[in-house]
């Protein structure tokens, strides 16, 4: 069976034409906003998303955080579709749960290829290292797919869930930025921004960490036990 992907955009020849080059590839479904899309996703539960940014009735970023608020869609990887020009428009995204973006104009086989890719990846992290780690107060179960902090669930997207699993499984070892793209995403040539990105969103939501998160400059990043001495 092909995996299911949900294609949000408000123009109908683009939500066509993507239905007509990736339906050899997944089973689509289609909406045309991001209120609808929300819907969809909570109702058919796709494999992946596939969703433009700046739509009517609800923007893709918007929607994206609602999905991200779900216990049973929070993992689902969104991919934007986004004509945005700036990069503080597309790592305001990523502050909302977005794991990638394409811009447009988009080459079709190029997209699909992007989104085997996604797919792959979600899929791989999954089975790869250990189930349940442990590092201080911060607790990684991928059986639950839930990360905590003491007693408190830690909302995070597939990326940030992906980060986190690849930090936790190489405790005290400097994690390169290479490394986190090649794991992650299956791509060594994601922009030093986009990890920045998500970085700066993981260091907000392991604030109470009693270990140290530390930064490696000039090398990557690493979760120690302890803190480091002031």
């Amino acid at each position: 069976m092909n995996p299911k992907l949900l294609i949000v955009d408000d123009e109908p020849q683009i939500r066509e034409l993507l239905s007509e080059f990736l339906s050899d590839q997944f089973t689509v479904e289609l909406a045309s906003n991001g209120k609808e899309a929300v819907e969809v996703t909570r109702n058919w539960k796709p494999d992946l998303i596939l969703m433009d940014m700046m739509m009517p009735e609800m923007d893709g970023v918007t929607a994206c955080k609602m999905i991200r608020e779900q216990d049973f869609t929070r993992h689902i990887p969104v991919l934007m579709l986004t004509a945005a020009n700036t990069s503080a428009e597309r790592m305001n995204a990523f502050n909302f749960g977005v794991d990638d973006y394409i811009a447009k104009p988009f080459e079709v086989e190029e997209l699909k290829i992007r989104l085997l890719s996604k797919l792959k990846r979600s899929h791989d992290l999954q089975n790869v290292m250990s189930d349940i780690v442990k590092i201080g107060n911060l607790h990684l179960d991928d059986r639950k797919r839930e990360v905590l902090i003491g007693s408190d669930s830690i909302d995070l997207s597939p990326v940030e869930y992906g980060i986190v699993k690849l930090l936790m499984n190489s405790v005290d070892q400097v994690v390169s930025r290479e490394k986190i793209m090649k794991t992650v995403w299956d791509d060594e040539g994601k922009s030093n921004r986009l990890i920045d990105a998500h970085i700066t969103a993981l260091r907000k939501k392991l604030l109470n960490f009693s270990g140290d998160f530390q930064t490696v400059y000039g090398a990557g990043y690493r979760l120690k036990k302890e803190k480091a001495d002031a």
